[in-house]
């Protein structure tokens, strides 16, 4: 599909020429990818989402939780996993402005999904009420993100580039609220007072935010960090589901996994001293392969969860 849209034209003009050195420091190709490296390692994320398919079609049905109780959990999960290489795939390929609008619109479906998914045995939904609502949102801030860049993909005016923001901004507050409900489901069964609790959830995504967030106005950070205060607040509130997990080894090696490749990812643009354009070591082909792992260690983590209903407790 995607050779063939190349070759019948049908993309809008590219933002890089063969020979150029593109924002993301490899040298434009001749031919159907003028990314190579920066397009082809985002096939980790389609590996991690097949593997997921393969995993789901083998495991056995069981009451333990959502993603073990049937199938649908891990192929939603799948399919957002592969959302993320499909859109990159598109945008470091063509340099296109709808093949950036694919990158963030799989970044942003696959970062609904987890905070999405906490949130629901916090809130008691449905598997179909979290499927419903992923979907929702998705279409709510994929089209919010089609007329901002209307320009470039429809070409009917101005769009709405005064939320230039948007999708980075978006992305950083899914992930601080994910980061929240971890940390609130992990304090559950200690004996902090409610204001120790808030501090401690309130902090982590407020340091991540501080140390990788790229905002163009100071307000933007500003109110990130308030967000995540109300977020704690509201969270803190709630009754917080018992989940058992026998280790926290994967939630940690995908969240150091991502937080490294948040870390690498500035060295990997045009103008770093670390940009190498020739070179097929790619930085942030680096982070693509470090954020498909940091997928497959999540996806590993929601399996090994045990949800303890109120009748399991002693």
């Amino acid at each position: 599909m995607y050779s063939l849209l190349v070759v019948l034209d049908v993309w809008p003009e590219a933002s890089a020429l063969p020979g150029e050195v593109t924002n993301w420091c490899e040298r434009a190709a001749e031919g159907l990818i003028l990314e190579p490296v920066n397009t082809v390692t985002n096939l980790a994320f389609v590996i991690v989402g097949l593997l997921i398919l393969h995993r789901a079609d083998l495991q056995k049905i069981s009451e333990v939780n959502s993603f073990t109780r049937s199938k649908s959990m891990s192929t939603v999960y799948a399919g957002s996993v592969m959302a993320i290489g499909l859109g990159s795939f598109a945008m470091h390929g063509t340099k296109t402005q709808i093949g950036s609008y694919l990158d963030w619109g799989g970044m942003l479906v696959f970062i609904f999904f987890p905070p999405l998914y906490r949130l629901k045995d916090f809130l008691g939904w449905s598997d179909d009420a979290l499927f419903r609502n992923h979907i929702i949102l998705s279409i709510l801030v994929l089209g919010l993100e089609l007329l901002q860049n209307s320009d470039g993909i429809l070409g009917v005016g101005d769009g709405l580039r005064r939320f230039g923001w948007f999708n980075g901004f978006v992305w950083a507050v899914m992930i601080g609220f994910w980061i929240i409900l971890e940390i609130r489901i992990g304090l559950e069964r200690t004996d902090f007072s409610s204001n120790l609790r808030l501090v401690i959830m309130s902090a982590p995504p407020i340091a991540l935010a501080l140390l990788t967030y790229a905002y163009s106005h100071p307000w933007e950070i500003y109110l990130l960090c308030a967000m995540f205060v109300l977020i704690s607040v509201l969270i803190n509130d709630l009754e917080t589901p018992r989940i058992e997990r026998d280790s926290q080894k994967w939630v940690l090696l995908g969240t150091s996994s991502f937080i490294l490749g948040m870390l690498v990812w500035p060295y990997g643009k045009e103008g770093s001293n670390y940009c190498n354009p020739d070179s097929i070591l790619q930085i942030h082909g680096l982070w693509h392969l470090l954020c498909a792992f940091a997928t497959w260690c999540f996806y590993i983590h929601f399996m090994s969860e045990r949800i303890i209903q109120s009748d399991d407790e002693e």
